[in-house]
């Protein structure tokens, strides 16, 4: 006989077992669970899943890089004028045909360029997600503010 016990507690769950890489978030909600903290969670979830992804897509990564570095490469204090001629080259045909090199599929080439904006955007200065350590500065200065006010 098997019996199932019944969880109606609110939670957060993320497990991930591949080879040698193995991950476990949890994390219970009650009443007294801020969102702030269901939202670091997820956060870190977030960063997590990004840093493997690369990983996982069946794409030549090294040749995305090279593509990134002729783009921008870090140099120094960035101006207006260099993020308007990155955005320029991003949106070229010219990178449009480099990432044609590294796959023949229009998916493959839309889900390559949106990791080289990420990656170019980044080099710039320009963040395109929201890091544990920022989220966690927050809630420290907003529970801060709490015990003042």
């Amino acid at each position: 006989m098997t019996t199932v016990k019944k969880d109606d507690n609110e939670n957060i769950q993320f497990r991930v077992k591949k080879g040698n890489w193995f991950v476990v978030k949890k994390m219970d909600i009650d009443e007294n669970t801020e969102d702030i903290d269901i939202a670091r969670m997820l956060i870190s979830i977030n960063e997590t899943v990004d840093r493997k992804i690369m990983e996982y897509l069946p794409f030549d990564m090294k040749k995305l890089e090279e593509i990134a570095d002729e783009i921008y490469k870090k140099k120094g204090k960035i101006k207006n004028e260099d993020i308007v001629e990155v955005i320029k080259k991003l949106k070229s045909p010219k990178i449009t045909r480099r990432l044609r090199k590294i796959t023949d599929s229009k998916e493959g080439v839309e889900i390559l360029g949106i990791i080289l904006n990420r990656i170019v955007l980044e080099r710039l200065g320009i963040k395109t997600r929201i890091d544990t350590k920022l989220i966690d500065r927050y809630i420290e200065k907003a529970r801060n503010l709490e015990i003042k006010g």
